[in-house]
């Protein structure tokens, strides 16, 4: 299930994305390469012009290629000139858009996603969205642990689960500032999504980071210690091949970076910018691309053809995993970067009496873990985060089912005391769940202190039954309000946990079904832990 941080509605290569607060590390530069030619080329594109450089923006892995293009070029190419900027990670989009760039050339696909106010032309036009190379990643480790990751299968899925139990450390570079960074984390978090589902990545991708250690600028994600698992790609790992290290590629999926052209749509309208992107792509895809590719040590989109000619790394075999969709990118971030947790969350809890029933494998009661998971996510996230606090029952304030214990205000010292104190009071009672009346409220609310760039949120934990409840609205009733209620200019993201039985969350889940709602059905006590920290970052849907 793929999450928006900013807008529940938006999908496509041009998705805008929040960037806040990022401690990420940008790797810029320029290299400007220009190679002319004479104007009377048998093969001169019509359109064409000489009068400025085409600009790129690439990563600076994929910088060689382009010199290597340039460099080659001859008396078949009519005025071939790159004006080439080396910017990498999160820092290249607003790069792109400071130079006016006619392309970006990121080293992963999912760094589309991001492009934020910068308009990239919509795929298949202008071969928008086509792969030029890839780099597969490895796992870099000394030999007794790549014995213990071995005999864990030898994947994705066996690190996640030695990272778990803490007989190995993830050394990954810095997700904001590299192709590498973000897709190493990710992948690892992608098999424990596949392997089991997203809150229980939200959670390992949590509880990895406190172990992780992160490495900054241009340096590569080496192991240096005993149990340490550096994620490292091909590319990399050819030019300074490690001694001593056991050298895995992944047996259950393979971890592929993907350097793709994202042509700008006012590029690609203007004619003579339009031709000269056109003749690049075809150098870059053309019959002479291996060649290119080879002196950036890259393979070709295949996967293939493209390795050094005396390679010492294992050959990956397995099935690439897919490109990160938003929703897992935002994951990474919001993991690693406390301004990418910041949002608008009114949490609404059900103080009925099945609350106090315990969760199974849990010696705590139901409202005992919603206590501690507020506590928890309120820890997660920044002062500049706004949260709010509701309890609801039936007819707790007058005729009103549900009761505000805390206004949704900035997260400053003075509120998170405020907070603390009102999630001690959560507490079961005799009373029933209007739990259709409260979703209605809940949503209103949110929407009116709707406020822009944040993920804006509401969390209903309930049994999962709206009952013993007078004049509730049904469910029937609860969904044409809630689709009345919307507004696309200020999208809410409504998530109802239940604790209760399957056809109770079917029910409420086609009554919040007109606002895209999304209802999580759980069982244990780690799950409950797992939807907080999702929560947190960013959402629990899209």
């Amino acid at each position: 299930m793929a999450k928006h941080r900013v807008s529940s509605g938006a999908h496509g290569w041009v998705w805008p994305v929040a960037v806040l607060g990022v401690a990420g590390i940008v790797l810029a530069g320029v290299l400007a390469v220009v190679v002319g030619s004479s104007s009377d080329s048998p093969v001169a594109l019509a359109g064409a012009s000489c009068d400025r450089p085409l600009r790129v923006v690439t990563a600076g892995s994929f910088a060689p290629v382009l010199a290597a293009v340039t460099a080659g070029a001859g008396a078949d190419d009519d005025c071939l000139q790159l004006d080439v900027t080396t910017a990498d990670g999160r820092a290249a989009e607003k790069r792109a858009a400071e130079l006016n760039a006619d392309v970006w050339i990121p080293d992963d696909s999912a760094w589309a996603a991001g492009a934020g106010s910068l308009v990239l032309s919509q795929p298949p036009a202008a071969g928008a969205g086509t792969v030029l190379a890839t780099s597969p990643i490895y796992m870099v480790t000394d030999p007794a642990t790549g014995e213990r990751l071995k005999q864990a299968g030898a994947g994705w899925l066996g690190l996640a689960r030695l990272v778990s139990n803490r007989t190995a450390r993830l050394v990954v570079r810095d997700p904001g500032g590299s192709g590498d960074g973000m897709l190493a984390a990710g992948a690892v978090a992608e098999a424990v999504w596949q392997d089991q589902d997203m809150d229980a990545s939200a959670l390992w991708l949590a509880a990895a980071k406190q172990t992780t250690r992160t490495v900054t600028g241009d340096h590569r994600a080496m192991p240096v210690a005993a149990g340490e698992v550096g994620l490292v790609p091909e590319y990399a790992l050819l030019q300074d091949a490690p001694r001593d290290r056991t050298v895995l590629p992944g047996t259950d999926h393979t971890a592929m970076l993907r350097y793709t052209w994202l042509p700008l749509a006012a590029a690609v309208s203007d004619p003579a910018r339009g031709a000269a992107l056109e003749r690049l792509r075809t150098r870059l895809t053309g019959k002479d691309a291996a060649a290119y590719l080879r002196t950036a040590q890259l393979r070709t989109p295949d996967a293939a053809g493209s390795r050094a000619a005396v390679d010492p790394l294992p050959a990956p075999t397995a099935e690439p995993f897919a490109v990160l969709d938003p929703h897992k990118v935002d994951h990474v971030f919001a993991t690693w970067y406390a301004g990418d947790r910041q949002t608008n969350l009114l949490v609404a809890v059900d103080v009925s009496g099945s609350m106090a029933a315990r969760a199974a494998g849990s010696k705590s009661s139901r409202i005992e873990l919603v206590r501690q998971g507020c506590r928890s996510v309120a820890g997660l996230l920044p002062s500049t985060s706004r949260m709010g606090l509701w309890e609801f029952g039936s007819e707790l304030d007058g005729a009103r089912d549900y009761r505000s214990l805390l206004a949704m205000t900035a997260l400053n010292p003075q509120h998170r005391k405020a907070l603390a104190g009102a999630v001690n009071k959560l507490d079961s009672r005799a009373t029933g769940t209007g739990l259709y009346d409260t979703v209605l409220a809940a949503y209103t609310s949110a929407r009116n202190a709707y406020r822009s760039g944040v993920p804006n949120q509401v969390l209903v934990l309930t049994d999962g039954r709206n009952e013993d409840d007078k004049n509730s609205l049904s469910a029937g009733q609860l969904a044409a309000a809630l689709r009345k209620a919307a507004n696309p200019d200020r999208p809410v993201q409504l998530s109802v946990v239940t604790f209760g039985t399957a056809a109770d969350a079917k029910a409420i889940s086609d009554a919040v079904e007109p606002v895209g709602g999304y209802v999580d059905n759980l069982t244990t006590a780690n799950e409950v832990s797992a939807v907080f920290i999702h929560v947190a970052a960013g959402g629990l849907h899209h």
